[in-house]
């Protein structure tokens, strides 16, 4: 236990730790800075002992700021190698700093990075080399410096990669759950639905009744009316308990008494596509014509239909890019959600409950639903729902 609690300091603290970690780097390169070996011409002088704390100490920021960090810390130490100092101590600034920029940013983006910081550094070991030679020390210094940066790059992906994987499965648990919580309202919504309309047959058979016999039997007439007000009080109960089932996002406020919040629509889309780019799948939104609102239902059945096809994706096609495209008509709106991922197996499509759900949704508000393989490669989901009169 106790070992797992230091193990989890550094992402409970993760500033402390980049401190503490800025110092020993910056520790490191100056231990190695003494007249004699490692410096050409002896004192190792003010200016590269400030490049030697620069070579270290803005690992600080290299969560927040890493590709600023990598560049500072690559032109200090071609200062400070470029005053003649030749330990390899300080290259531990650049090889974290390398490590941080491959976590952060795609290896299109990481490895041009580290590449520009191996030229940078050794520039300066080139100028503060006094007898340079090119056929032997540049092939040396590049093989080295290669070599760090291939080995910072290699872990900051795997680092990076882990992460996305455990993200899309975070993202795919709460959706999984927020799915079965909505199935098991549904079920209670149809067993409320059942009762009420038993309520109200019940009512219109007792109205009836007290309307024939009002005139002639007035006891009968006040039994069926005490029996009207009995079933409408209970059927009121049952229809405040099925708001309540089928009302998902309800909060508390401090006042008390329940708040209910709104419902996402076509508007709230940005948000959403950008948790599914957070899981590691790019998606585009587009949005065509004139932006007109459904109303409240027509535009959460959208926004559910996205929600969907985008779990698919990120399911059976983690590697592909996605596309919404939204189009706006005088009398409808048309959702495309499509990706471009390889030609998918045969056991490639929405669940049973997902593309049944996706239907029923559709069809509440005389809308249709159209889902397969595009012929270019990759899936397509697309929606169509009609604009109510008025």
């Amino acid at each position: 236990m106790n070992r797992a609690r230091w193990a989890a300091l550094p992402q409970r603290f993760p500033l402390v730790a980049d401190a503490a970690l800025a110092g020993f780097v910056t520790y490191l390169a100056l231990l190695g800075m003494s007249p004699g070996d490692v410096v050409d011409s002896g004192d190792p002088g003010l200016l590269a002992h400030v490049a030697a704390v620069l070579g270290g100490a803005p690992l600080v920021l290299r969560r927040r700021y890493p590709v600023v960090v990598l560049a500072v810390i690559s032109v200090a130490l071609c200062t400070f190698y470029g005053t003649g100092c030749k330990t390899s101590l300080g290259l531990l600034g650049p090889l974290v700093a390398t490590y941080s920029v491959a976590v952060r940013y795609p290896l299109n983006r990481s490895v041009p990075l580290a590449a520009g910081s191996i030229v940078v550094i050794s520039s300066g070991v080139i100028a503060g080399v006094a007898h340079f030679r090119w056929s032997t020390d540049l092939f040396a210094g590049l093989l080295f410096g290669s070599t760090q940066a291939i080995i910072a790059v290699a872990l900051g992906y795997a680092i990076r990669v882990r992460g996305q994987q455990a993200e899309r499965l975070r993202h795919e648990r709460d959706l999984e759950g927020e799915r079965a919580v909505t199935e098991e309202r549904m079920r209670i919504a149809h067993e409320l639905h059942d009762v009420v309309a038993h309520h109200l047959s019940v009512v219109a058979v007792q109205a009836s009744l007290a309307r024939y016999v009002l005139d002639s039997d007035l006891e009968t007439a006040r039994e069926a009316l005490g029996t009207i007000s009995a079933t409408t009080s209970s059927s009121l109960d049952e229809l405040g308990r099925l708001l309540r089932v089928l009302r998902p996002s309800i909060e508390e406020p401090p006042g008390g008494g329940t708040s209910f919040l709104p419902q996402p629509g076509l508007d709230e889309l940005p948000v959403l596509l950008e948790r599914v780019r957070s899981s590691g799948v790019p998606v585009a939104l587009h949005v065509e014509g004139e932006p007109r609102p459904l109303s409240p239902g027509a535009e959460l059945c959208a926004y559910r239909i996205v929600q969907e096809a985008l779990t698919n994706v990120l399911k059976h096609a983690p590697t592909a890019t996605a596309e919404v495209r939204v189009h706006h008509d005088a009398d409808s709106v048309t959702v495309r959600i499509r990706d471009d991922g390889a030609p998918p197996p045969k056991d490639r499509k929405p669940s049973g409950h997902g593309l049944i759900g996706m239907c029923e949704r559709a069809k509440m508000y005389g809308g249709t639903v159209e889902i397969g393989r595009r012929p270019e490669g990759g899936f397509q989901v697309l929606l169509r729902i009609p604009r109510a009169e008025g």
